[in-house]
């Protein structure tokens, strides 16, 4: 089990490390040594053009750069009162394994940073002056979120899509493990644009069944930006936080942002959110990005950035949409 664990969550020249190491009891080979992520003068140059042309509100340009808000105080955020799972979201084994978002194991990961996330969302679903039902949880798998909203709102029904199957598997098992969740969250192993066709396919059909809340805790790269689009296109209420700004799975699909760029401004902005040993200079693009992202509602619906405790992530800027107003 122990090496299925491996497998499934680590690349192949780890796999051969741990198991040679597992073997001889020798170190397979010597730790990298780490290197601070550097700053290119060019990737600054971009990034203070584009803040200048945020804050130019007598140009034409069609987005004004934001400031997030705090709508949840961050130290209330371990003290929510909400109902938790005791089941933990890991699988059998997989305790004191490092995860793959540093030094941390995968259970010191789940209960200081993954669980606090979502409890921020939950907070922050519940700020909406009408409760929603239907929620679409997008690259939400392994379902820490899912359960959560179920546990949380009763009424609620969450359809959770992510193309990736070991993820979907692992969520499915989790809900099933725990109480009062049965039968309220779907998962749907397919990519999103495929969801979107069949979605829209079903509400020509019976618009009783549509989605009312968009959710997305870290959805990579352009799948954040399609989410966004749906709930554009919906007129969904949503809390969308995205992550892994470079990434690009869904062309043809073509983020809203990306048409206020140079091709070469996408690839530095984006670069620079990921340096967190920069934190100023990542906090700064990823506000530049989601300020443009926040232009694609204007006159539709408000939309504002909203920001939580770094502490429990790095991409910690949300785009918080209420439909309503």
């Amino acid at each position: 089990e122990q090496l299925q664990i491996l497998v499934e969550e680590n690349s192949q020249k780890i796999v051969v490390n741990t198991i040679v190491e597992k073997i001889t009891g020798k170190r397979a080979k010597a730790q990298a040594r780490y290197r601070p992520g550097r700053i290119k003068r060019p990737d600054m140059e971009i990034l203070e053009h584009k803040e200048a042309e945020g804050r130019d509100h007598d140009s034409n340009h069609s987005w004004k750069l934001c400031q997030p808000c705090q709508s949840v105080d961050d130290d209330t955020i371990t003290s929510f009162d909400r109902k938790k799972e005791t089941v933990v979201n890991l699988p059998d084994g997989a305790n004191h394994l490092v995860s793959a978002h540093g030094k941390l194991t995968r259970t010191e990961y789940l209960e200081t940073k993954k669980n606090n996330q979502a409890s921020w969302f939950i907070e922050r679903i519940r700020q909406f002056e009408k409760q929603p039902t239907r929620f679409l949880d997008v690259g939400g798998g392994r379902g820490d979120l899912a359960v959560q909203i179920a546990l949380n709102f009763p009424d609620a029904h969450v359809v959770v899509v992510d193309s990736n199957e070991s993820s979907v598997i692992a969520g499915r098992e989790y809900a099933a493990k725990c109480d009062n969740v049965d039968g309220r969250i779907e998962f749907c192993c397919m990519d999103f644009s495929e969801y979107i066709q069949e979605y829209d396919d079903a509400a020509a059909v019976d618009p009783n069944g549509a989605v009312d809340f968009v959710v997305a805790l870290h959805a990579c790269g352009d799948l954040s930006d399609l989410a966004l689009s749906f709930a554009s296109s919906n007129q969904c209420n949503f809390v969308i936080c995205p992550c892994c700004y470079p990434k690009r799975y869904l062309a043809p699909f073509v983020p809203h942002w990306h048409g206020m760029c140079k091709e070469n401004e996408i690839d530095s902005l984006s670069r620079l959110v990921e340096l967190d040993d920069h934190r100023e200079v990542s906090r700064r693009a990823m506000l530049v990005i989601n300020s443009m992202r926040q232009s694609a509602f204007e006159n539709k619906q408000i939309v504002r950035l909203e920001e939580f405790d770094n502490k429990i992530s790095k991409r910690n800027i949300a785009l918080v949409g209420d439909a309503s107003k």
